[in-house]
């Protein structure tokens, strides 16, 4: 036949090299090379001279890098892949670390993982691939390594315990019956001794709780919280991330238990310019809308773009039913002298009370009297009580904001938050597809978020090496 020879057991005098079978432009190899550019040296230190040798920090931080990357996240199907994949086998060099190792190294790590993304962070930076323009912040809620059922809260509990003693009770008579009040019955079925050991769990649970002042608690992960999602509400976690908008490179990251974004503004700020430098523009959703957030921009000199939810709403309506929404706060005028708001139909909105907001500073209420016999009800307030207005202590720096994203200018400026940070968070769950986390405990999360955003960057480097063909001299 006029075909190729074709013989499975022909030996090869000189054995070919691994990376003869992968391409220069491979994603293992690109990897490979920006990984022995990196200082690992956090990870030496923590070597034992004592006792066996242990698998390389180098080798073992590069398969990770490429199984995070490549949307790899178990550590069976990380060693799996080290049988199996020629990828993985040339950076392995052929070692074949176990599940256990591999696992063991992602957990033990977890700290050293935040300074090796600051170093691709760095790296970046030196490439050329972020910018002093215009950079957004956004958060987005990850499942934790824990089942929703197994969230309790304090009526929960309660009724539980109290189920367990009743049980526990007849179970004591019962055992009296069957070896009598002075045997101590060791015989005692496993069910029953199940039901011991889990009236223990709760108790702890139960603890836990009282200590957290948590509403509810999650028995297999008590640093999760619920949260809303867009799968409902789910015990999760809230990752956080600032995005350059020149190659969308994650500049700062974090993960908290806090299902509000407001409290995150300042601190990723403060990462993400001890990263990259002086940000000039910051974008964000009404999630990190507050005065004291406000205030804090304008301190650093950031030109920030934060609509307030009110605001966000407004601009939600006149898009769904121009002309035929509720009037807006705008629509009713201040009136310094007499204290007071004066709606469209020429009516007064008097100060009625303070009202205390927690963790928040106080807020004016004002109300209208007479808004049932009004014309304009219907297009003011649904509410019996009429219409109110609350006015914040920050309302000039929320009106001034207003009056920014109005402008043409800064319409233009957050219309890019949408395709700056978005999409991020969307190749994260999509592409890479990390949707779950596979730790549990708050700062185990934060370090394998931070391999996460570590993947992803990585994926961004070795974009511009192919688009670019820049010489990896780094």
């Amino acid at each position: 036949m006029n075909v190729k020879t074709y013989d499975q057991n022909q030996y090869l005098m000189f054995p070919p090299h691994l990376s003869e079978f992968l391409s220069d432009d491979h994603q293992s190899v690109i990897i490979n090379d920006i990984v022995d550019t990196m200082d690992l040296g956090c990870f030496y230190t923590k070597i034992s001279s004592e006792g066996s040798q242990a698998y390389h920090p180098k080798m073992m931080f590069k398969i990770l890098a490429y199984a995070y990357s490549t949307g790899i996240f178990s550590s069976r199907k990380i060693h799996k892949a080290l049988q199996e994949s020629v990828a993985f086998i040339f950076l392995a060099a052929w070692q074949k670390p176990d599940f256990r190792t591999i696992s063991d190294f992602r957990k033990n790590n977890l700290s050293e993982f935040a300074t090796l993304f600051n170093q691709l962070v760095d790296m970046c930076k030196r490439l050329g691939m972020t910018s002093l323009g215009q950079f957004a912040i956004d958060g987005s809620k990850f499942k934790a390594n824990a089942a929703d059922s197994a969230t309790y809260n304090k009526k929960r509990i309660s009724d539980a315990i109290s189920n367990l003693l009743q049980k526990a009770d007849q179970v004591d008579r019962q055992e009296d019956q069957l070896y009598g009040t002075d045997n101590a019955g060791d015989q005692i079925p496993d069910d029953i001794r199940q039901k011991k050991s889990r009236l223990q769990k709760l108790k702890q649970i139960k603890k836990q709780m009282d200590q957290s002042n948590k509403e509810k608690i999650n028995a297999t992960d008590p640093d999760a919280a619920f949260m809303k999602t867009t799968r409902g509400i789910k015990t999760s976690y809230n990752a956080q991330i600032i995005v350059d908008e020149a190659q969308q490179v994650i500049v700062a990251a974090n993960v908290t238990n806090d299902p509000s974004d407001t409290g995150q503004l300042v601190p990723m700020v403060q990462q993400a310019e001890k990263a990259v430098g002086r940000i000039d523009k910051l974008s964000a959703d009404s999630g990190y809308s507050s005065g004291d957030n406000l205030c804090a921009m304008v301190e650093k000199g950031i030109d920030a773009h934060i609509p307030d939810a009110n605001y966000q709403a407004t601009q939600r309506g006149k898009q769904d039913t121009p002309g035929q929404g509720l009037f807006t706060r705008s629509d009713f005028k201040r009136d310094e002298l007499n204290d007071c708001f004066i709606c469209p139909a020429g009516e007064n909105l008097h100060f009625v009370r303070l009202q205390k907001v927690k963790n928040k500073h106080p807020v004016r209420i004002y109300r209208c009297q007479t808004c049932g016999a009004c014309p304009l009800k219907k297009r003011c307030t649904k509410g019996r009580s009429g219409r109110s207005i609350i006015l914040n202590v920050h309302d000039a720096q929320f009106k001034a904001m207003r009056t920014k994203l109005d402008s043409p200018h800064g319409k233009r400026i957050y219309a890019k938050r949408k395709w700056i940070v978005e999409p991020v968070f969307g190749h994260i769950k999509e592409t890479i597809g990390f949707r779950q986390f596979s730790l549990r405990g708050l700062d185990k999360v934060i370090g394998e978020f931070f391999l996460i955003c570590i993947a992803h960057n990585l994926r961004k480097i070795i974009n511009v090496f192919k688009n670019t063909a820049l010489q990896r001299t780094i």
